[in-house]
Formats: C-alpha cells, sequence, structure tokens
C-alpha cells in the first residue's frame, strides 16, 4: 500500500516537476495564481516523498539522499525569501528528487522483477 502511495507521488511529482518546467521555457504560460499553486503542490509533494521514504524504507542510502532533499529545500526555502528566485539549494533539491522519482518508479520495479522472476531473466540471456 505505502509502495503504490510512494510511486504516485513520484508519479505527481514528476508530472508536476515537467508541468514548471515547460512554463520556466515558456513553452506554456500560465498565470501567477496558477504558478505559486504548482509551487505549492510540488513542495507538499516533496515534504511528502521524503517524509514516506523516511518513515518507510530500509535502505540507509535513500534516508540520506531524502534527508539531504528535505534540508536543501528547507535551506533553498529560507534563502528565496530572503533573496527572491530560484538558488543553487532548490536546484539541488529538484535535482535529486527528480532522480529519486525516477528510481522509484522505474529502477525498483525492475529490481523487483529480478527479484521474483530470476528465472525467466536467465531464459531471456541464455542463447
Amino acid at each position: 500500500m505505502i509502495k503504490n502511495i510512494s510511486k504516485i507521488c513520484s508519479f505527481l511529482l514528476l508530472f508536476l516537476l515537467s508541468v514548471l518546467a515547460l512554463n520556466e521555457f515558456q513553452i506554456m504560460n500560465y498565470s501567477e495564481n496558477l504558478k505559486k499553486i504548482f509551487y505549492f503542490l510540488t513542495l507538499i509533494l516533496i515534504m511528502f516523498s521524503s517524509v514516506t521514504t523516511l518513515l518507510t524504507n530500509k535502505s540507509g542510502f535513500f534516508k540520506f539522499v531524502s534527508v539531504v532533499i528535505m534540508l536543501a529545500l528547507v535551506v533553498g526555502g529560507v534563502i528565496s525569501i530572503l533573496n527572491p528566485g530560484l538558488n543553487i539549494s532548490l536546484y539541488v533539491c529538484l535535482i535529486l528528487t527528480v532522480v529519486y522519482s525516477m528510481v522509484d518508479m522505474f529502477y525498483k520495479v525492475a529490481w523487483l522483477y529480478l527479484c521474483v522472476y530470476p528465472a525467466e531473466i536467465e531464459y531471456i540471456f541464455v542463447p
């Protein structure tokens, strides 16, 4: 159940980040209010995803990455309040979030498939 919620959250994060990137590159233009709503939803989803990872994941590396994401988000938020705009901390947070979301959606599924069906994988690779 938690893994499904994590995958849905990762998909929504990637979707919202791609929507914000389209707006940033002026491919699609949104109103200022809608852009602020997307920023807020992205912020909430990043925090939810990181806290969920901290509470449910057994891997120390993924816990470390989620702590770094949360720290970069908090530091970047404080710096962005003092000096409006994106800064290096927010960029680090966004890059780590995108990488973790991609790993959560695709790599973990492939690893689970390898663990559950190893005989089929051997059949595919053995000539």
